[in-house]
Order: structure tokens, then sequence, then C-alpha cells
């Protein structure tokens, strides 16, 4: 059975690399198969084992939320205001475009927020005669890293923190300021590669070209959406004290939304839920669920541990270097899907590991700003790139990506294998 469960996942794997066959049919087509052919004694009861509702009701929650709140132009309204803030000096509107950027995605899917800010970023380089290459390669890092802020940020951390239990106001204390040392260090490196561009002055006039207020189409709901989203992020930072599931909350962020936005006419918003995502985790659950009934998880786990000859410090940095490098080029929702039971079964192998909360912050850490290295590395690189060939006719070859892409994850993971090794200490 371990052979078959093995191939299955390689299967699967091959099509989400590839593209050859959507992803979610694969992970769909794959899961299904070993229900199927009773890779689980009772194939129901399996599925109820496998699938984690608590990522799947949070994801489908804060996919309508987000698609609520884009009504109100909140978003670009902070996109408008940022630029303003910024001022005349270019690393100024580089390191507020690019904060700004982190900030958002650490509370919205990153896809979201690269469709939200390209568009204004390509406006003020069109203004500005400036090159737009440096700033959507800096705001698709941005975006990336500032995902892996909090557990609501990237799917991956949805994933790990609903594995582990642990609540928002925690993970977030223990993720945010390294991510802003990581972000500002990247923001530094780029400014270094593309100085002559960062050279550039321009004056005040051009500011008076954005007008934040006519994004803003009824004061009423903008008012209304801004008190509404302070509401759910205290709900999230009080998750614990609370002790509400994030899937509870993403579901009162969706559900309530529409109750105080569009009570009428919801299929608009229920359309723009991303099924293909939904199922996709379906699918993978059940794959990842299979081969942790057959025993492969306990075998990744075992050799993990003889690899960290029993190590905790060696056993965090082949975590983060590992998922580091692998998430450049393999989607990481799956990666991190395998791993969550590996670590999970590393205290029955070992007693050494018996403390394994650290671990989990590696693994987010890893997969994570890992996805900066390629093209292909992350979703919101993919839509970063296509805007810019699309309005601006310029093109990133992979080797180009490449080349700013690795000096990122490369700062990245050095950060984050010292920072893993302090939570060592500290935990």
């Amino acid at each position: 059975m371990k052979i078959v469960v093995a191939m299955m996942f390689a299967f699967v794997l091959y099509f989400v690399v590839t593209g050859k066959i959507n992803k979610t049919i694969a992970a769909m087509v794959g899961g299904l198969t070993l229900l199927a052919i009773r890779i689980f004694p009772d194939p129901y009861e399996g599925l109820k084992e496998s699938i984690d509702i608590n990522t799947l009701l949070f994801l489908i929650g804060m996919m309508i939320f987000v698609r609520v709140m884009e009504t109100s132009g909140i978003f670009e309204y902070i996109a408008i205001k940022t630029v303003k803030i910024a001022g005349t000096s270019v690393p100024k509107l580089f390191f507020a475009m690019t904060f700004v950027v982190g900030f958002v995605s650490a509370f919205i899917d990153n896809v979201t927020t690269v469709l939200i800010f390209i568009p204004v970023t390509f406006a003020i380089s069109d203004i500005l005669s400036i090159d737009a290459v440096p700033f959507v390669l800096g705001e698709v890092f941005a975006s990336n890293i500032g995902g892996t802020m909090t557990p609501i940020g990237d799917p991956p951390n949805i994933l790990i923190t609903s594995a582990a239990r642990i609540p928002f106001a925690e993970f977030a204390k223990y993720m945010v300021p390294i991510n802003l040392i990581i972000l500002f260090l990247t923001d530094v490196a780029l400014i270094l590669a593309f100085r002559k561009e960062f050279a550039k002055k321009f004056s005040k006039e051009f500011l008076s070209r954005f007008d934040e207020s006519k994004v803003v189409k009824s004061k009423r709901r903008f008012i209304m959406a801004a008190i509404f989203m302070f509401f759910i992020i205290s709900l999230f930072l009080f998750q614990k004290q609370l002790k509400l599931e994030s899937s509870i909350i993403g579901l009162i962020a969706g559900f309530f939304g529409l109750l105080i936005f569009e009570s009428h006419e919801i299929t608009p918003f229920l359309e723009k839920v991303e099924w293909e995502v939904i199922f996709f985790f379906l699918g993978l659950f059940i794959i990842t669920g299979a081969m942790e009934k057959v025993g492969l998880m306990n075998d990744m786990a075992n050799f993990l541990v003889k690899v960290s000859s029993g190590s905790m410090v060696t056993l965090s940095s082949v975590i983060v270097w590992a998922s580091g490098i692998i998430s450049g080029f393999v989607d990481n929702i799956p990666f991190a899907a395998t791993m969550i039971p590996v670590i999970k079964g590393l205290p029955a192998i070992n007693p050494q590991f018996s403390n394994i909360t650290p671990l989990w912050y590696a693994l987010s850490l890893g997969v994570c700003l890992g996805g900066n290295l390629t093209p292909v590395g992350a979703s919101a690189n993919v839509v970063g790139l296509t805007l810019l060939k699309k309005y601006k006719g310029k093109e990133i070859t992979f080797g180009n990506f490449v080349k700013y892409g690795a000096i990122t994850v490369f700062i990245s993971l050095v950060i984050s294998n010292v920072y893993s090794l302090i939570l060592l200490r500290i935990m």
C-alpha cells in the first residue's frame, strides 16, 4: 500500500509542478482514487479523518470577506494615500509601497494585493518616467514576505496554525518583527541593484494627479467597511481569549460582511469564491491523510531524525533551508501539507523532539519566503509578471527573476535560520 500511495502522491505532484493537468483535478482525482481503492478500511471515515474542515471553512469565509471589502474601495484608497504620504523621494516611495503591500498581504491573499497595487504602480511609473520593474519585483517579494506574518496571510500558514493550534496573536507576535526586518533588507538590496532608477527625483506636482476620493463611491459604505475590517482584525487578535477557531472568525467575516453590505444579492460574491483552491486543498488533505495512514509520514519523520542526528538545531535548520529551496520550484501548499504530519510525528519517534513548536515557525518561514526564488514559486509572482508584460510590454525572464529572487531568498533564509535557532532557546 505504501508504494501505491507514494506513486499517487508523485503523480499528483508531477502535474502540480508541470501544469499539464489542472492541479485541482489532479489532486481530487488522486485523492478520490485512494478512497475508491480503500486505502482507508472505511472510505467515509477516512475522508472525515483526513479533511481539515477548519482550514476549508476559513478559506471560504475570508474569500467572501475580501470580495465584499473590495467593493468599498478601501484597498485602492490605502494605495493612493501611501503614494501621497511617501512624498517626492523615489526610495521613500518604494519603501512605502512595499511595506503597505506587505501589511495588506498579511490580511488578504497575495494575488489580490498585487492586483490592487501594481496598477497604481504603473500609473506612478508613467508619471515619473521611471522603470516599473524594480517596483513590481519589490511588491511581489513584499506580498510573499507580508503573507508570512500572520496565520491568514498565506495558505501554508493557515494549514500550519490550524494543525498546531497556534492562535493568531501568538503567531503574529513571533512572525511580524522578523519579517519586517527581512522586508527592509530585501528593499535595501533591490534599491542597490537598481540604484540608477532610485537616484531620480520628482516634484510634488505629480501627487496632485492622484485622488483617493475617486475610488470611494459611497462614503457611508467606506466608513462601515473600515469599522468592520477593524472588528474582524480584533477578533483574530483576541482569538485565544474568545476561544474561537479561525474558521468561525472567517465565516463571521464573510457572512456578516454580506449581511451588512449585500444582504439581498449574494450570488456574485459566492461566485468569486475560488472553489478551485478549496477543492485543491480537499484533494491534498485526502492524499496526505492516506500517506499518514500507510506510514509514509512516519518514514519521513524517521528520515529527518536520522539526518539531524537527534539535534533540534540541525533539524530546524534543515527545515528552513529545505522548505525554502523546494518551495521556490514546487507549490508550497502541498509541501506544507506533507510536512505537517511529519513534524507532528517527531515526538513519538524521538523524545528529544518533544517541543516541536519552534519547528512550525521554521516551516512557515521556509515555505512562504522560498516562493520568492523563481517566477513560479508563488501565484503573486506569476500575476505580477503577467501584468508587467501585458500593460508595460516588459518581460522578466526566468533567469533574471532568479537573479533578484535568489538574493532575496538567501537573505530571508539566513535570517530565518538564525531566528529559528533563537526560538528554540526562548520557547
